[in-house]
């Protein structure tokens, strides 16, 4: 055995709380004691002694979270011919504990597991690589066959940023055999490739878990020595933001209705696809292993991941979320048509930005997904919540960050206000100076126009065709009976006076001001000069209107209506 090594303090015992434990099996036993025996006997050296007993943290009352294959079924190592079993055996604060995690096999000599799986409990520190053993190529634990093959541990290296406090990450090591596998398909031993950098499983990818852990998730089960299996779902970050937290670019989390990975399984390999790829490691999960949560696996296809296990000591660094994402909005409360903001908050890394606006509750739905962080609601919405989930990526992989919900989003109410400002007139032209702006922000849309009476033809008796002159500023009049006069010329002709309505050419300034012109006026008529007002949800403004007559010294009157 190991020399002893201090067990970490009751504060680092506590932080373990939110890490996995490796074993399925902690045995405490007195230094000078065995290590606990199986209930059933392991015919090999590296079983015999694997017995199953009380956790550690149990001396404390208190309950590690764990990594749970529940509601799987039996399979056969022909089927995850990569499969290995990971025993380790060592003493820890005076007592001696064996452990058994999963792993998988990436080359004849190399294998694949948690960095947890080898460290002291509670802290970053490894165990000697002496104190592991692997076994490949069996079905059963129990009952090793012809294909069995059992190696030692030569040597291990861990993550660089592997930590567990305050929350884990970079969960993986990998181990140095002492001797090369045989690895071929009659032996039950193969390696399996790595996803590629940046190709992690989209939510509702299909994705397989196999181990020899624990079937069933009660204090004190104990696992039949038989590798299970089982299909789980991948599910995205943010459904999944209460397990990964600050770390979600190296985490990648998937879950089942009836079936779960548990205690035993950590380390182990979580495959996609046929042939399979390794997309994740075991890494945690909810005490006693409960179907329908997520499970948490290390994102190998994440490049601060992916560039270690290919052999890199200085992987890139994944964004992480210094200051949470927040959405702002103008007033009290959000309202239809005003544009939401989402600030991105501050993030390690130097990422490249996209923000996604989804509908709180309920499954998610993505309203707008853009690099622009602008989201404006429509009628639609109202009575919705809304939450910005902004994604971070660099070359180290994409971390996401979520927003509070906005209150419910409510109808404008408020319609928009206008101001006529001046009116100046030279000639037969003017210029028509105003302001329109809207009391919750809304963009707004201003409608000038210019009217006058002009002299036409009257409409004869039984439908004849009223004549009329086009505009001052081009386009056939608005001739129409209201607002008709009829008058004899002296010719004894009847002639008629009708109201011209035109639309004046307008041009939008800065801070809300307009400017709107017209040219070709008469002289000597009144002429009506008219704003209408709308903002983006369709209210519109009380009208404002001023007066003139024109004549060879212009005379302005000008009165504003409602």
């Amino acid at each position: 055995m190991p020399a002893a090594i201090p067990r970490a303090g009751a504060r680092a015992r506590r932080r373990a709380l939110l890490r996995i434990v490796c074993a399925t099996a902690a045995a405490a036993a007195l230094l000078s004691g065995p290590p606990v025996q199986r209930a059933r006997a392991a015919p090999t050296t590296l079983l015999a002694d694997s017995g199953l007993g009380a956790a550690p943290l149990a001396d404390l009352g208190l309950a590690p979270l764990v990594p749970f294959v529940v509601g799987g079924g039996e399979a056969s190592i022909s089927q995850f011919p990569w499969q290995v079993f990971i025993e380790g055996r060592y003493e820890e604060g005076g007592r001696r504990y064996t452990t058994s995690c999963g792993g998988s096999i990436l080359d004849a000599t190399r294998i694949l597991t948690a960095a947890h799986c080898v460290d002291v409990e509670g802290t970053t520190r490894q165990h000697p690589a002496g104190a592991f053993l692997i076994a490949g190529g069996t079905s059963n634990l129990d009952e090793p066959s012809a294909t069995t093959q059992i190696r030692g541990v030569a040597s291990i290296r861990t993550h660089p940023y592997y930590a567990v406090s305050p929350e884990i990450k970079d969960d993986a090591a990998v181990l140095t055999l002492d001797r090369p596998l045989e690895l071929s398909e009659a032996a039950n031993a193969e390696p399996i490739s790595l996803v590629a950098a940046g190709a992690t499983p989209a939510p509702g990818t299909a994705l397989s878990l196999s181990g020899y852990g624990k079937e069933e998730g009660a204090e004190g089960a104990q696992p039949d020595g038989r590798l299970h299996s089982t299909t789980l779902t991948a599910i995205g970050s943010d459904a999944c933001r209460s397990q990964v937290k600050l770390n979600s670019a190296v985490l990648l989390c998937a879950e089942s209705p009836s079936s779960s990975g548990c205690q035993g399984d950590s380390g182990g390999p979580l495959t996609q696809g046929s042939p399979a790829v390794e997309v994740g490691i075991v890494d945690f999960g909810e005490k006693e292993c409960p179907v329908g949560h997520p499970n948490v696996f290390t994102n190998i296809a994440a490049p601060e991941i992916h560039d270690f296990i290919e052999g890199s000591e200085t992987p890139p660094v994944a964004p992480r979320q210094l200051s949470p994402p927040a959405m702002r909005w103008f007033g009290s409360a959000p309202v239809d048509f005003i544009p939401l903001t989402c600030e991105a908050g501050v993030w390690s890394g130097s990422p490249a930005l996209t923000y996604a606006f989804q509908l709180e509750g309920g499954s998610p739905q993505t309203l707008q997904r853009a690099p622009g962080n602008v989201f404006v609601p429509r009628s639609g919405l109202l009575g919705a919540t809304v939450v910005c989930v902004v994604q971070a990526a660099n070359a180290g992989g994409v971390s996401t960050g979520r927003s509070e919900a906005t209150p419910a989003i409510v109808a404008d109410t408020t319609p928009p206000n206008a101001a006529i400002r001046a009116l100046r007139c030279r000639r037969r032209s003017c210029a028509l100076s105003f302001a329109a702006w809207d009391p919750n922000g809304l963009a707004v849309s201003a409608r000038p126009t210019v009217s006058y009476a002009v002299a036409g033809r009257c409409r004869r008796r039984g439908g004849g065709r009223a004549l009329g002159r086009r505009g001052a500023l081009g386009g056939r009049s608005t001739l129409g009976r209201r607002g008709t006069s009829a008058r004899r010329g002296a010719s004894g002709r009847r002639g008629c006076r009708r109201t011209r309505t035109l639309r004046m050419r307008s041009k939008e300034l800065s801070g809300g001001s307009f400017r709107a012109s017209a040219s070709g006026l008469p002289y000597g008529e009144r002429i009506t000069f008219t704003v209408a007002i709308s903002n983006a949800a369709g209210l519109k403004a009380r009208i404002a209107s001023v007066h003139t007559t024109l004549g060879k010294r212009t005379r302005e009157r000008r009165r504003r209506t409602s």
